[in-house]
């Protein structure tokens, strides 16, 4: 990623393996960890979700939970250029600035570009890319017809955006998902643990990235890891919910 325009209200980062990620102004977080933003991309979303495994057995429709600067769908597009099935890559931004930016810089990538007043539709070259643009809480139900095979919850953390991260949330995850479905995220927060518990995911332990000792990766089959729920039952930090999520952090 060597982009040398920035889009409005974000400035380039450089991380240690040599990508470049994005720093929001408006959330004063970086879009990415910056101990490697394709690194991070790679372990947590493609192979968290098991994507190259997924995408051979099936055609699949991937969710993810904060588009950015496009390095998720980009990475993914990489990595099954040679998929013998197609996916469907539906992401979610509240930025439509920052969607168009990205529709610019890889514009050669798309075909069938479609505008609406609330989404990006295209097609590329193993599938499609569709942008929900607005509040994921507001635009995400009415797609109740598809069913999520991989999530990618990249959101900006619970303390910069916590509606993305409750209860609530992960159940309306949860309720448009594949019985089969993997969701994968950086944090590895108690009560972003609990919360996921609570909608019905079962929770594992994901890698080891950067400064995070561990990561969290979830599901709806089998059960959660002994050694999380041992550790979650001893956790005083209660699950978040839109009705606590203003306190998150504080």
């Amino acid at each position: 990623m060597n982009q040398k325009k920035s889009p409005p209200n974000y400035h380039w980062v450089s991380t240690e393996d040599g990508s470049q990620t994005l720093f929001s102004e408006r959330f004063q977080e970086a879009c990415h960890s910056t101990s490697g933003a394709r690194s991070e991309t790679l372990l947590h979303y493609i192979h968290g979700c098991k994507i190259p495994e997924k995408s051979s057995a099936k055609e699949m429709t991937i969710l993810e939970v904060g588009f950015g600067l496009g390095l998720g769908f980009l990475t993914t597009l990489e990595v099954l250029k040679n998929s013998p099935h197609q996916f469907h890559f539906v992401s979610l931004e509240i930025d439509e600035g920052l969607v168009r930016w990205f529709v610019e810089e890889h514009k050669t990538l798309l075909q069938n570009i479609q505008w609406t007043e609330l989404s990006l539709k295209a097609r590329h070259e193993n599938g499609t890319l569709e942008v929900l643009i607005g509040d994921a809480r507001q635009i995400l139900p009415p797609y109740s017809s598809l069913q999520w095979d991989a999530i990618y919850q990249d959101a900006f953390s619970p303390k910069k955006n916590p509606s993305l991260w409750t209860v609530e949330w992960f159940e309306l995850l949860k309720k448009h998902s594949a019985q089969d479905v993997l969701m994968s995220t950086y944090s590895a927060s108690s009560s972003i643990r609990k919360s996921m518990i609570a909608a019905g995911w079962k929770i594992h332990k994901g890698e080891k990235f950067g400064p995070k000792r561990t990561s969290t990766r979830a599901s709806l089959t089998g059960e959660t890891d002994f050694d999380i729920s041992e550790h979650l039952a001893r956790s005083p930090s209660p699950a978040l919910t839109d009705a606590n999520m203003e306190q998150y952090g504080k």
